[in-house]
């Protein structure tokens, strides 16, 4: 366990859990077991797919797999899950072996003792993949930290009997002369000329050669390194390139960016990731006492992303941070090249500063491929070859070529395929910030190219939107809505493009084209409302002003912004004709916002909203809007109303271009639960799931309703699973329902004796639904509440807030639901019903009380 701080991350836990499981003999099946944890956590685990597992669940694996105290501890922080508080669990460094004492095992650059962070895993496959491998190279951009890694991996990788040799090829001019550079890396003798007469004789495992930095003797190296391959047995060559050599044996591995934090928020995840350890490690060397804090740690994580987590520029970063605060360096970011233009004094030439690193590789491509990388800065990120192909072709690019020139720049790391969501998306390309900033200045230095392929996204956007008119009641509609969000960036640039010329009519009908693609993403939902209120303010068709309104209020809904959206439909709803499409779905946005914030006009609103659906020609709106009237109705405790509507819903799915969602399934497993109706409830929660792409990455919010109906079930092992499952989905989780996960995580608490974890997941959901303004959701929470108080024995406190509930069940609308209204009654035993109700404001009363209620449980 002595390397477990060094296997941090996603996949280090992983790797972590995988082999202390071999080590103990256990399956899947048995850990599970053993753990109390579901076959599907282990997996899910051990396959990484798990960003940070939760604490009680780790400490549950590690009783099982028998870890001592310290071990235990080990292993928390290999899942994220560090010791103290307001301080960074300090990842050791990745350690080399000592020098041999003769000086012979090693010759040429050694690597530096602590010149590697986060990345074990690479160097445990390395050491694999050289153990199996006679030839292995590794790719990726200028200052990615391959000639450390490289370095690094054959210390790793040698025994007491293997000689390393490196050999820098930075000065090499030829490929006729890279036998020569080996030979001098072996320290012969002046004039000797013949490779074989230090290759041959060799064991297997004698003998490991680096050729580092070969990229521009590329044939040069490939020659040699094939007749050392084929020839002489016991050698084993790595190499380091921005280019693979493409030999038949070569096993080619890419070297990526160190991880970044996804949030500048989470103090645990910015402290856990390489990319911050990095940086923090390199600044104390100029700064001594610098460490990561709770006060620093936003602007650490801003930094470290805004220079993609490459390692070269991270250290030229941090040796600035001898004389400029952090702050100050990132700040000064928008002119990056200037900033990390050193001070380093080691290294390849080409590698001393930031500039000359990306100018290294740009200069060596082809014209055609240069203008490609160049034109595509414009696209933003990620990028489709469609979008490439649209706008990017003009001499000296033809068309037909822009496939070739796309893998030739992927090839030679200046590109990055972009894997992530991939089967759904499909292939899309990224530039790094650092490259795409040196490209972009490359193409505003060429005369007017840079407005002119400005302008050619806003024209191939504006194409792209027309070919997606009839989009929504097409079969392959999510295909066509997916196409169009994998370039969202590019419409970025195309909307900032038409509104610095004025073109709000252009601006609107992207967006207006674009509105379903925007729901697929929540980072991208909030430009998709920036965009759709700035080109409200600016249209002057008042009908538009409003269709776009209702965009921005369905995108601030999915945010978790009720109030927004509640605003935006508002004004919407008065702009647009109540029986068009958008007027629909403006007037059934208001019902849903208005069903969250405890407005009793939105009730009102339903019996004219669903006939007017039933009159309009498109049955796919018409099924819509009665399954969101229907989930309104849920919310208000209307629970013989819903069912019909979202039956109704159901009915509509045998016609053509009518399609399943899993929210209206989700809604009626919920409405057939609250009846008692459990057979029922677990029916429709499976078809749910089934209605569900296999990779959507939202999944989990289906488990957590099944999760519901196995609690009801008295399944209490299968529940428990369940929702291990969807609370690792809740952090980037737009969903309806992830409340109730966490109000189901405190009944199991609760259930189990563990009041302490039950008071940790009751406040977090009444601080989330407080946050979003779903208020009407806290008259499900706040029964939890009152069970909670009464476990961690603050009955006074219970009672006054059971007292206060029983007033709103008696006198208030809507009433709470059955399934809260049972907890209700458990704990209420000693409680009295509080005087002055009704209140006139029923969305205030239930504030007023959730804010008591956080306040009880702090």
């Amino acid at each position: 366990m002595s390397d477990a701080g060094g296997r941090a991350g996603r996949r280090g836990f992983a790797d972590l859990l995988l082999d202390l499981r071999v080590q103990a003999g256990l399956s899947q099946e048995e850990l599970a077991g053993q753990a109390g944890l579901s076959v599907r956590s282990i997996r899910e685990m051990e396959a990484g797919r798990v960003a940070r597992p939760r604490k009680d669940s780790v400490r549950l694996l590690a009783s099982a797999l028998g870890l001592q105290s310290d071990d235990t501890d080990h292993f928390l922080a290999a899942a994220g899950h560090g010791t103290g508080t307001g301080r960074a669990t300090v990842r050791p460094v990745i350690s080399v072996a000592d020098p041999a004492p003769t000086g012979l095992r090693w010759r040429g650059t050694r690597p530096i003792p602590d010149g590697l962070v986060g990345r074990e895993q690479e160097l445990l496959e390395l050491e694999t993949l050289l153990q199996q491998n006679r030839l292995v190279t590794l790719v990726g951009p200028g200052g990615v930290g391959k000639t450390e890694l490289a370095l690094a991996a054959a210390d790793r990788f040698s025994g007491v009997d293997t000689t390393v040799v490196v050999v820098d090829l930075t000065t090499v001019q030829r490929d006729a002369a890279v036998p020569s550079a080996i030979l001098d890396a072996f320290g012969t003798a002046p004039g000797t000329s013949d490779l074989d007469d230090v290759l041959s004789g060799r064991e297997p495992g004698d003998l490991v050669i680096v050729e580092d930095n070969a990229e521009h003797v590329l044939d040069g190296v490939a020659t040699v390194a094939n007749r050392m391959v084929r020839s002489f047995p016991g050698i084993g060559v790595l190499v380091t390139s921005r280019i693979p050599l493409g030999l038949p044996d070569e096993v080619v591995r890419r070297v990526q960016v160190l991880g970044v934090p996804e949030n500048d928020k989470d103090f645990d995840e910015i402290a856990a990731s390489p990319a911050a350890e990095m940086f923090c490690r390199r600044v104390a060397r100029v700064r001594p006492g610098f460490a990561l804090t709770e006060e620093n740690a936003a602007t650490v994580a801003r930094l470290c992303r805004r220079l993609d987590g490459l390692p070269l520029a991270l250290e030229l970063a941090a040796a600035r941070a001898g004389s400029l605060p952090v702050e100050t360096i990132l700040s000064a970011l928008d002119d990056r090249f200037r900033l990390l233009s050193g001070p380093r004094r080691f290294g390849a030439p080409h590698q001393r500063t930031l500039a000359d690193t990306i100018a290294w590789s740009v200069d060596a491509l082809s014209d055609p491929a240069r203008q490609l990388l160049y034109r595509a800065s414009v696209l933003g990120s990620p990028f489709t070859l469609d979008a490439v192909a649209g706008v990017c072709p003009g001499a000296p690019i033809d068309a037909a070529d822009v496939p070739m020139l796309l893998a030739e720049l992927v090839e030679k790391s200046l590109l990055q395929p972009v894997h992530e969501f991939e089967q759904l998306y499909g292939t899309r390309y990224k530039l790094l910030e650092t490259i795409r900033e040196h490209a972009y200045a490359g193409l505003s230095s060429q005369g007017d190219d840079l407005i002119e392929f400005r302008d050619r996204a806003v024209e191939w956007c504006s194409t792209y939107m027309s070919g997606l008119e009839g989009a929504w009641s097409s079969p392959d509609r999510d295909r066509r809505y997916r196409a169009a969000h994998a370039n969202s960036a590019l419409f970025e640039v195309a909307l900032e493009r038409a509104s610095e010329l004025g073109q709000w009519d252009v601006a609107a009908r992207i967006v207006l084209g674009f509105r379903i693609a925007w729901q697929y993403q929540a980072s991208v939902a909030e430009s998709g409302i920036r965009w759709a209120t700035l080109c409200a303010d600016n249209v002057e068709d008042k009908e538009v002003s409003g269709r776009l309104l209702a965009i921005a209020g369905r995108l601030s809904s999915l945010t978790g912004d009720i109030r927004g959206a509640r605003r935006h439909y508002e004004a919407a709803r008065t702009l647009i004709p109540g029986e068009t499409e958008m007027g629909l779905v403006a007037r059934g946005g208001w019902v849903s916002s208005g069903s969250h914030l405890l407005d009793t006009r939105s009730l009102a609103e339903i019996p004219a909203l669903v006939d007017d659906a039933r009159k309009h020609g498109d049955l796919q709106r018409s099924a819509t809007v009665q399954a969101i009237c229907g989930l309104a109705l849920l919310r208000w405790g209307r629970l013989p109303e819903a069912k019909e509507l979202l039956l109704a819903w159901e009915a509509a799915l045998v016609n053509p271009g009518v399609y399943p969602d899993e929210i209206a399934y989700m809604a009626l497993s919920r409405v057939e639960l609250e009846l008692g109706n459990l057979s029922e409830a677990r029916r429709w929660v499976l078809l749910a799931r089934d209605s569900q792409a296999s990779d959507d990455p939202e999944r989990t919010k289906v488990a957590g309703c099944l999760a519901m109906v196995e609690y009801h079930a008295g399944r209490y092992d299968e529940a428990r699973a369940l929702l291990d499952a969807a609370d690792a989905d809740i952090r980037g989780h737009r969903g309806y329902f992830d409340y109730l996960v966490m109000l189901y995580r405190s009944r199991l608490a609760r259930d189990a004796g563990d009041a302490e974890q039950a008071r940790v997941c009751i406040r977090d959901a009444v601080n989330r639904l407080l946050v979003e303004g779903r208020v009407v959701y806290l008259l499900e929470v706040l029964p939890e509440a009152v069970a909670v108080l009464h476990a961690l024995g603050r009955s006074d406190a219970g009672d006054l807030l059971c007292g206060q509930l029983l007033a709103w069940q008696r006198s208030m609308d809507p009433p709470m639901l059955p399934t809260a209204w049972a907890v209700l009654q458990e704990s209420c035993a000693s409680a009295s019903v509080a005087e002055g109700w009704p209140e006139p404001d029923p969305a205030a009363a239930v504030q007023r009380l959730a804010n008591d209620v956080l306040t009880a449980l702090s």
